[in-house]
């Protein structure tokens, strides 16, 4: 199809944001999070979001954070394509754009151009049907703030059937789209305080539209892959599942917004008892391959927790293993044999200018902690799994390079706070890596390692339990749990990232004697001198955990699968 004038000037508009600076240095189009949607996802989550539904004159239309139109200018030609052939006459399309749509958003450039689109789609009627379009799309398309209650004002207060759209990414992680105080405030008001502090500014965007949805109605939104497992929006979620329940849900591996890295998932909610909900529909990928769907009791079960993550719901479609509904939810956790800590920034900032490269080192034996020296500091590059790469690789920290870094305790003022820090980590312990495509965790059993952030740091409860709790952490299980509950929350695709608090929560085995044995195996491959051994050893340890979790057959062999294939061996 031919690019139109108002198209191109979309095309124009994205560009003038990508090359504009904003807050922080970041471009215009990143501080606002303007990165419009693919038409291939515009078209499905429309078609998701009209499914069944019957097309009438009084249908309500909204984007509330429309952009240049896409999402307006699909749902006005949808709407005219599933009408009756009576409303098919030349005066229905126009009928549509004058009563039925509806779009705010902050941009005003943009609006003008998302009207200018709407427009074009009848430009075949005469003038004067063309100036009675144009005075509707003036009113019903205009330049406003969804988090601002004027926003809702006349013609915007009545409830409506259908919310599109794909609402601002804007990580309160980041200098350059981090909210204002001000605006914090507004947000938290906005949504009765479930978003706030490090939550998406989508998630708010989610809850503030579901407030305005019909009953009956269904919303259809973009959202980052991150709102379906993070902590910081399991309030928006659990509030979003009082509101409406989820119909429709799909995602992908890839990133398919240009200019942008972030994964999405696409969800439709129906404001509609979750008693009277259809199966949850799912689909994955560029394609939108249909999945098998969802019975509303497994909804129910894996949303109804406060604090229940929905990643579980796409977690067969990112790689989990089905076997994993084979271990049980009464299964003992790693909490009840260890603590775990992640350290913070203060840690972080602290040991600048406190690093240096170690002299006492010699020969580092791959995997062991015999040749460390005191205070060696190591980071998440070091650590794999059974194996520690101190020494081999280098690093980068506080904008320096390292080979072999080390903590220079002596540096440090008598009454420190950092010598207290530094010596509560100086114990036998479990390093575990986040960001990594298995459960990458090496032993210090001399507790000469410092960990710099993010590592976790887990301790045994009890002393002797240390190999233990290291096999019970390396787990192939707690690997496939991570990601069918927390898909989303890493950077990369496929990737882990758990909290302490969250792997504390993961399963320990039921099988004490077998857990023995794959701790023996794990010990086994850390101190492994050669890189064979150590893959023959970490496979025998692999099929000696499954078992440890209850695994027998097929769902072993399943497991076990899954595991190899991302483990790094």
């Amino acid at each position: 199809m031919q690019s139109s004038h108002a198209d191109l000037h979309a095309a124009a508009h994205v560009a003038a944001l990508t090359k504009r600076r904003g807050r922080a240095g970041v471009s215009l189009r990143k501080s606002q999070g303007s990165h419009y949607t693919p038409i291939s996802l515009v078209a499905y989550l429309t078609e998701e979001v009209l499914r069944g539904r019957p097309v009438g004159a009084s249908m309500r239309v909204l984007d509330p954070a429309c952009g240049t139109g896409n999402f307006l200018v699909h749902a006005a030609r949808e709407m005219y394509a599933r009408g009756s052939k009576r409303e098919h006459s030349s005066r229905a399309l126009a009928h549509i754009l004058s009563t039925n749509i509806f779009g705010i958003d902050i941009d005003a450039q943009a609006v003008l151009i998302a009207r200018a689109r709407l427009l074009e789609l009848v430009a075949h009627e005469t003038r004067a049907v063309r100036m009675s379009v144009s005075r509707a799309l003036a009113a019903h398309v205009r330049v406003q703030d969804a988090m601002e209650p004027r926003a809702w004002s006349k013609p915007f207060d009545a409830p409506f059937d259908v919310i599109l759209g794909n609402p601002p990414f804007l990580s309160q992680l980041k200098r350059g789209t981090v909210a204002s105080r001000e605006r914090a405030r507004l947000i938290a008001s906005a949504t009765g305080g479930a978003v706030r502090r490090y939550s998406d500014l989508s998630a708010a965007f989610l809850l503030v539209s579901l407030d305005r949805l019909a009953q009956h109605g269904r919303l259809g939104f973009v959202m980052p892959l991150s709102f379906l497992s993070t902590g910081d929006a399991s309030d928006a979620r659990c509030k979003a599942r009082s509101v409406a329940s989820l119909r429709a849900l799909w995602s992908c591996d890839e990133s398919i917004f240009e200019a942008a890295s972030v994964r999405v998932a696409a969800l439709v909610f129906e404001r509609a008892s979750l008693k009277r909900s259809a199966p949850l529909r799912r689909t994955f990928g560029v394609d939108f391959h249909e999945l098998p769907p969802i019975s509303r009791d497994e909804v129910r079960a894996a949303t109804d927790s406060a604090h229940a993550t929905w990643a579980p719901l796409l977690g067969d479609a990112f790689g989990a293993p089905r076997a994993l509904a084979m271990i049980s939810r009464d299964a003992p956790t790693i909490g009840m044999y260890a603590r775990a800590t992640a350290d913070f920034r203060d840690q972080y900032y602290g040991l600048r200018g406190m690093i240096a490269e170690s002299r006492d080192a010699t020969t580092h034996a791959r995997g062991s902690s015999s040749a460390l020296p005191a205070h060696a500091l190591l980071t998440t590059k070091h650590i794999g799994l059974a194996r520690c790469d101190w020494g081999l690789c280098p690093v980068r920290i506080h904008a320096e390079k390292f080979t072999m870094p080390r903590v220079e305790v002596a540096r440090f003022e008598a009454d420190s706070p950092m010598r207290g820090w530094i010596a509560a980590r100086s114990v036998p312990k479990i390093l575990v890596a986040t960001q990594t495509k298995a459960m990458e965790a090496w032993v210090d059993a001399r507790g000469v390692a410092v960990p710099l952030v993010p590592l976790l740091t887990v301790t045994p409860l009890r002393a002797e339990d240390l190999w233990l709790v290291a096999a019970a952490v390396a787990s192939p299980v707690v690997a496939a749990r991570a990601i069918a509950q927390f898909t989303g929350s890493a950077l990369s695709a496929g990737a882990i990232k758990l909290s302490a608090r969250q792997l504390l929560a993961m399963p320990a085995p039921c099988d004490r004697a077998l857990w023995q044995q794959s701790a023996s195996l794990f010990r086994e491959a850390s101190n492994a001198r050669t890189q064979a051994a150590r893959r023959t050893a970490l496979e025998r340890f692999g099929q000696a955990s499954c078992a440890a979790h209850g695994l027998s057959g097929r769902d072993r062999d399943e497991m076990l699968r899954f595991w190899l294939q991302r483990a790094d061996l």
